[in-house]
């Protein structure tokens, strides 16, 4: 793959944020540093993708629909799959258990599967997370954020040097291998240790009355101007340089992971951005920010694959709006200003209260393999082939 190096930056503190860079070409093997764009060798390929793992959080998903994605993802890098799917009255994690399975006898890739439900993980994180157990079950709460750190930590287990995600009802596998493709490469380009990269859709699938292939998402659209609005603010330059609020697919490095806040459910993906711009951006000078004298570079590529996902309904988009905006609302980058068109934009869509205040978590400061090795050596619900 070939990316076109990205030739406009804006820097908020230690926070350098690149604007929506493209794909040059999808495959661009041995064509590296050629007429403004970036590419890797085969060989470095695939030293980064054996250093790069892709974690898969999934629930109740239609299997033929998981499968796929998975089957898309690279051989060289591990895999990882966080299922909180039921496992009554249907067993639907059994499915997923037994796809991965497959693959690996097929292929003999390396794959982990982890239940978000384990006793065994809620027990090992309790003391280091507690809010991150639900305390009338027992168990790690429902929600994609809290299955990303779950992942995160299998991957830091597995001594990942970088994590990447993609969701688990894409339905064109060709889109999950290039957006592998895009993490490897533009992971490359950057020399910061503290590194991200958001994938911008090129085009995103709408079933109205006829297929649509829209520009952008419902959410992300709202939620990267109200930010930008909240930055533009703040420094009293009007700016658009955020366009990838709400990146379900992104990959960091794993010493970015480890100083970044996680939070709850669908606020994960805009809380990520808000964290770094509060602890190093608005917080630099209180002594906030973990990685000086490094800065923090976050890569923006726009992908070439139309992204068709499974559609889930009004009020799965309300609730990811709420969540979103929810994560600036009751952050320090919102002033009365702010906060009051948050409210108007919520109105709008029939949401009536204020947003909800995420909950989040730190990155756990516990030893990541010794609690993959405790789980995969003792649960009863997790698994792992090849490893």
């Amino acid at each position: 793959m070939l990316i076109r190096y990205p030739f406009k930056f804006e820097t908020y503190g230690a926070v350098r944020i690149y604007d929506v860079t493209r794909t040059v070409s999808l495959y661009g093997i041995d064509f590296e540093k050629r007429h403004g764009a970036f590419g890797l060798t085969s060989e470095n390929l695939t030293r980064i993708a054996e250093s790069t793992a892709i974690v898969v959080p999934v629930k109740d998903e239609d299997p033929l629909v998981l499968e796929g994605v998975l089957r898309a993802v690279p051989l060289h890098s591990p895999l990882i799959v966080v299922s909180n799917s039921s496992t009554k009255p249907l067993d639907v994690y059994s499915n997923e258990v037994d796809i991965a399975k497959n693959i690996h006898q097929l292929s003999g890739r390396s794959v982990i599967v982890l239940h978000q439900k384990d006793p065994l993980i809620a027990e090992l994180l309790k003391s280091e997370v507690p809010d991150l157990i639900d305390e009338s079950e027992g168990l790690v709460r429902d929600g994609k954020g809290e299955g990303l750190l779950i992942g995160t930590l299998a991957a830091e287990g597995i001594n990942s040097k970088y994590v990447g995600y993609v969701d688990s009802d894409i339905y064109i596998p060709g889109a999950v291998l290039e957006y592998s493709l895009i993490y490897y490469t533009a992971l490359a380009m950057s020399r910061s240790p503290y590194k991200m990269v958001r994938i911008s859709w090129g085009f995103k699938g709408w079933y109205g009355e006829e297929f649509l292939l829209r520009r952008w998402g419902r959410v992300s659209a709202v939620v990267s101007s109200v930010l930008n609005n909240a930055l533009s603010k703040g420094r009293k330059f009007e700016t658009d340089i955020i366009k990838t609020s709400n990146s379900g697919e992104h990959a960091m490095s794993i010493e970015l992971a480890k100083i970044l806040g996680f939070a709850s459910k669908y606020a994960i993906e805009t809380y990520e951005l808000v964290h770094l711009l509060e602890t190093c951006y608005i917080g630099l000078r209180e002594g906030l920010c973990s990685a000086l004298p490094n800065t923090i570079d976050i890569l923006q590529v726009e992908s070439r694959n139309p992204h068709l996902h499974v559609q889930k309904g009004e009020l799965h988009i309300l609730e990811m709006l709420a969540e979103s905006l929810g994560v600036i609302y009751h952050s320090r980058l919102a002033d009365q200003y702010i906060k009051n068109s948050i409210l108007r934009i919520l109105r709008e869509f029939s949401y009536e209260e204020e947003p909800p205040k995420p909950k989040t978590y730190e990155y756990p400061k516990i030893n990541a393999r010794k609690f993959l090795d405790e789980i995969l050596s003792r649960s009863d619900v997790s698994i792992a082939h090849g490893f």
